[in-house]
């Protein structure tokens, strides 16, 4: 097969559009595998995100319920969550991210958890309820010593019945007015005559007790900011920028695999498009000047015979039928030839006999 044939310049053009799709179907299909996964990790990031806040819903309905149905709910969404996180390690070591991005989520989420640990020991301990832990032996020592004011006097009963009110009133508020008072109050019960020595014991326990629930109480905070709730929340926060700054650093990336995906595929097609343009104008170019010279050619041939030079021919197939158009002149001018010969001497017999 001529390479320089109109057949060859039709493979070429086809080869090039083949070559072309074939070369965006590739690109497509690396690019779309790297951005598939890269979209699968940033799915399980954004997973990861929804799971803390599970974690934290569980959290606060705890803090909020009392309930330890909510602990249970915790503990299984913190081993899903901190499952979760190893699922990254992946894209860091692909894409050489800083392996702290990962080991500090998975540490400050076990401070975290750790600190809620806390939390839940000291409320526990503070007790969950009115009738539990502390609060609840409070309650006990309140009603104990409600039976003594039934015999005591009524200056010793108002000071209970005073006494039994501001421990409410601390529970309540957790103003911190409110122990020094009490404390103050027992210690002058104590010193009153006529009180029972099961009164004196259950007001020096009654002392105790407020005593250890109000050092709960400052443990665990007294506002949101401070204490247990303050640290673990803050770690909570920590966590949450932790994710942030991963999700931070894997946008880039995504949107730099885009982009080199659209400039890669805009490339192939643009240089694809010019090079079956070119070869477009220059086969055009050369066939229309190589049917220009084959109608000059029959032109010239109505008054005088001429030849066709083929190298002035680009196709392959344009030279070919120039070749047997100079043999078919040739051949017309050979036989016109013969024809004058033939007539020349039909003339020179006729004057012969004309003669005679």
């Amino acid at each position: 097969m001529k390479w320089d044939s109109i057949k060859s310049r039709l493979l070429v053009m086809t080869t090039l559009c083949v070559l072309g799709m074939g070369l965006m179907t590739i690109n497509q299909q690396y690019y779309g595998k790297k951005l598939r996964a890269l979209n699968d990790h940033n799915v399980a990031l954004h997973q990861l995100q929804r799971d803390l806040l599970q974690l934290r819903r569980h959290e606060k309905d705890f803090l909020l319920r009392r309930d330890e149905h909510y602990l249970a709910l915790f503990d299984a969404q913190k081993i899903q969550f901190v499952a979760a996180i190893s699922t990254l390690n992946d894209v860091i070591k692909q894409y050489e991210l800083s392996q702290s991005l990962i080991s500090d989520i998975a540490v400050n989420t076990e401070h975290y958890a750790q600190g809620f640990k806390q939390l839940v020991m000291q409320l526990t301990e503070a007790g969950l309820s009115s009738r539990l832990g502390i609060s609840g032996e409070l309650y006990s020592i309140s009603a104990q010593l409600g039976k003594s004011m039934d015999t005591a006097d009524p200056a010793i009963a108002d000071k209970l019945t005073r006494l039994k009110y501001l421990v409410l009133d601390y529970q309540l508020t957790l103003d911190p007015q409110y122990p020094d008072e009490m404390l103050l109050m027992i210690e002058d019960l104590v010193r009153t005559k006529g009180l029972s020595t099961e009164t004196i014991v259950l007001l020096e326990r009654f002392k105790d007790r407020i005593h250890r629930y109000g050092s709960i109480k400052k443990r665990i905070g007294i506002t949101e900011s401070s204490g247990l709730r303050g640290e673990f929340r803050d770690k909570a926060h920590q966590v949450e920028a932790d994710l942030e700054a991963l999700d931070n650093a894997l946008q880039p990336i995504l949107q730099a695999h885009r982009e080199q995906a659209t400039w890669y595929s805009t490339a192939i097609a643009v240089l694809t498009s010019v090079a079956l343009i070119l070869l477009l104008i220059k086969s055009f170019v050369t066939f229309h000047r190589s049917f220009a010279n084959f109608v000059l050619f029959f032109y010239r041939c109505k008054r005088q015979y001429q030849r066709i030079d083929p190298r002035s021919l680009g196709f392959s197939e344009f030279r070919s039928l120039a070749a047997l158009a100079n043999e078919m002149v040739e051949s017309r001018r050979e036989i016109e030839r013969r024809l004058a010969n033939l007539e020349s001497g039909t003339g020179q017999a006729k004057g012969a006999i004309t003669t005679d």
